[in-house]
């Protein structure tokens, strides 16, 4: 059974922004704590397209178990310079709870948004809109060139929010999903569209 532990950060911790902050929300390293959380979060990701299976719930569990500790030994090993974030709403004193994931790829030129998701609770509020301008202002104020994601063919909602921040379709699609790349303006914010 492949279960990877989440990776140790020497001395990093996670930026903190007054953004992020006004948003109520809050990054933290992912640990192996988080375990159960994170595959909840994947299963209420996931619930849609299971349910069409029609399975006994016993039996979706399992797969989807399976798949979560498979996709997450991909993660940390094909990614391992990725900063693996819970999120954590923070906008009541003493009431910091995880609501999603921004798993966020740092080490190359082009950073990459690894992952991002919100339980079904936390979703369609503007928390993955934060994140992404928090993400791009972070890039702009660094000098790097852009950050791109891959998104479901599928995920039109997704895909319009990403327009919206201003990624762009790139010319190479991989099957079932669609990579988007959103470029820093050469130092006026700007996002222009490249292939």
């Amino acid at each position: 059974m492949i279960r990877s532990s989440f990776p140790v950060r020497a001395a990093s911790s996670p930026p903190r922004s007054r953004d992020l902050a006004a948003r109520g929300l809050r990054l933290r390293d992912a640990a192996d704590a988080d375990w159960p959380f994170l595959q909840a979060l994947f299963a209420s990701v996931q619930a849609e397209e299971m349910a069409l299976l029609g399975w006994p719930q016993a039996h979706l569990d399992a797969l989807l178990d399976d798949q979560f500790r498979l996709q997450h030994h991909h993660l940390v090993t094909h990614f391992a310079g990725a900063d693996l974030w819970v999120v954590e709403r923070s906008d009541r004193p003493g009431a910091d709870a995880p609501v999603g994931r921004f798993y966020l790829d740092r080490s190359t030129p082009l950073w990459r948004v690894v992952d991002i998701g919100f339980l079904p609770e936390a979703r369609g509020q503007g928390r993955g809109s934060a994140l992404l301008a928090w993400a791009q202002g972070a890039a702009i104020a660094v000098g790097a060139p852009g950050i791109d994601l891959h998104v479901a063919a599928s995920n039109h909602r997704a895909q319009s929010l990403y327009r919206r921040l201003g990624f762009q379709p790139a010319d190479d699609a991989e099957g079932s999903h669609l990579r988007m790349v959103w470029e820093a303006g050469g130092g006026d914010g700007l996002a222009r569209p490249v292939a």
